[in-house]
């Protein structure tokens, strides 16, 4: 999805990959994270947002949840993340970083509240009244009042398959009447999740429906007497992006994929940031006239279509073969790359792949570079997966 822009914009990154394996200093079955780019695109990122009154948290979970990354992000201007599930944020929060957002795509279990709470949170998300009267009998435990966000849900709006969720729309006026009687938590605002789409002919990023919810739902708070403090649109936030959100009233935004310029958008149009992220394995084995590659970091909404294959960084931009998805019901021991008819593949060569990722959901490792820029690339982190 993303191979032909990271190989026009950063092929240092893509040549960096193929040396770094090839003298054994990253294993088979490893994302590489070019820094100085991730730096660059962070700080334009902040730089953006600042410069139309948005805050940002950032979200760690494609990238692995490293929090030698979080610490980067944070020194370039992100201040604070936003964690999908209750184990992100303690990996992150007991690293030391501020949590900004959580809750919003997985709800902390019952007994999980507490430690949560513990990490003082900017906002919490909940998507129900059941939700919200758990974390005020924690708070109130602990002497504390937590902002809360709320999720909403239009009748007609999309969710991805296995994040639905949220208070409808119909039933926030009740929602916010109960929630307003507990004791611990302050309804602070609103979110839902994905306010952002690609269009049809892949030109730009637009609202989605739940976007029009979302701002449906700031006005129910405005008529319910609330004060609000935030309005949290995330989705392909990007410098592309923020202005516009901005404009439409957004307070927040969680960009992910934009720190490593791999936005959907980004595949298609050169935005500010750079794609910054590649995945790197090895040729293991042929195999019914195709070859095999050492997986393990596939992801299933990946998009992939091909990799550049071969054993020096001279040659490696000219070497692409067409791979194939591996199905979602299969466990990705293996990848499938087509063999080439205008070069040999050797076991033991270096494949590059620049798809869409979600590391934290792989048997991944994860190399953070400095120095691919300047051609002087060291490994400031490897993050083993076993």
């Amino acid at each position: 999805m993303f191979l032909d822009v990271t190989k026009r914009r950063n092929p240092q990154l893509i040549q960096t990959g193929v040396s770094l394996h090839q003298m054994g200093h990253i294993p088979p079955n490893t994302y590489i994270i070019d820094v100085d780019t991730l730096k660059e695109n962070t700080n334009k990122l902040s730089v953006t947002a600042a410069e139309n009154n948005m805050k940002l948290y950032f979200m760690s979970k494609q990238l692995g949840r490293v929090p030698e990354l979080g610490d980067i992000i944070v020194e370039n201007g992100i201040k604070k993340a936003v964690a999908v599930d209750f184990d992100e944020g303690k990996v992150l929060a007991d690293h030391g970083i501020k949590i900004g957002n959580i809750g919003h795509l997985v709800q902390p279990g019952k007994h999980q509240w507490k430690e949560v709470l513990s990490w003082k949170p900017e906002v919490v998300t909940v998507f129900s009244f059941e939700r919200a009267k758990q974390v005020s009998e924690t708070a109130e435990n602990m002497g504390v009042n937590q902002d809360i966000l709320l999720k909403v849900a239009g009748s007609e709006d999309k969710f991805y398959e296995g994040q639905e969720g949220g208070i409808l729309l119909k039933d926030l006026p009740t929602a916010v009447d109960k929630i307003k009687h507990l004791t611990a938590v302050t309804i602070t605002g609103v979110t839902t999740f994905p306010n952002l789409e690609l269009n049809e002919i892949k030109t730009d990023m637009v609202p989605t429906n739940n976007f029009y919810t979302l701002l449906q739902a700031k006005d129910v708070l405005i008529e319910k007497g609330i004060t609000i403090k935030q309005i949290n649109g995330p989705s392909g936030t990007s410098c592309e992006t923020i202005p516009y959100l901005a404009r439409h009233g957004v307070s927040h935004s969680e960009p992910g994929h934009g720190l490593t310029g791999t936005t959907p958008l980004h595949a298609y149009s050169d935005l500010p940031e750079k794609p910054a992220i590649v995945y790197v394995t090895e040729v293991s084995h042929q195999h019914n006239g195709n070859f095999q590659v050492i997986a393990g970091g596939y992801y299933s909404r990946s998009r992939m279509r091909g990799c550049l294959v071969g054993n020096d960084k001279s040659s490696i931009l000219d070497q692409f073969t067409s791979a194939y998805q591996n199905s979602p019901k299969t466990i990705d021991y293996y990848g499938t790359i087509e063999k080439p008819k205008n070069f040999t593949v050797r076991t033991g060569d270096t494949a590059v792949f620049a798809f869409r990722s979600q590391i934290f959901v792989t048997r991944a490792h994860v190399a953070l570079v400095g120095g691919i820029q300047t051609g002087n690339p060291r490994i400031r982190h490897l993050e083993r997966k076993w």
